[in-house]
């Protein structure tokens, strides 16, 4: 089940101006990263490179933030997100 913003203000668990800072923050994010790796294309560097030193740090940090079995969570979650957003055709 896939969980919005809107879900955490409806349970109490984010103020709505909260939601929309981390929703602000999270899409800043996701287009900086775009933009590296971007960049990187550019230049002819290997932006798969790029992307695992930036996992590499992400990685690390979820783990001091939610504990080994919490990252895994995190990453498992973001893996099968990314499974059911293949196109179709791609999917088999």
């Amino acid at each position: 089940m896939q969980r919005s913003y809107s879900d955490y203000i409806k349970t109490g668990q984010m103020t709505q101006l909260e939601a929309i800072k981390h929703n602000t923050v999270r899409n800043g994010g996701r287009v900086a990263m775009a933009g590296v790796l971007a960049a990187h294309v550019r230049d002819s560097l290997p932006a798969d490179a790029a992307a695992f030193g930036v996992l590499d740090t992400l990685a690390v940090r979820l783990v001091e933030w939610y504990g080994p079995a919490g990252a895994a969570e995190v990453l498992r979650h973001y893996a099968e997100v990314c499974e059911r957003q293949k196109p179709a055709a791609i999917n088999g």
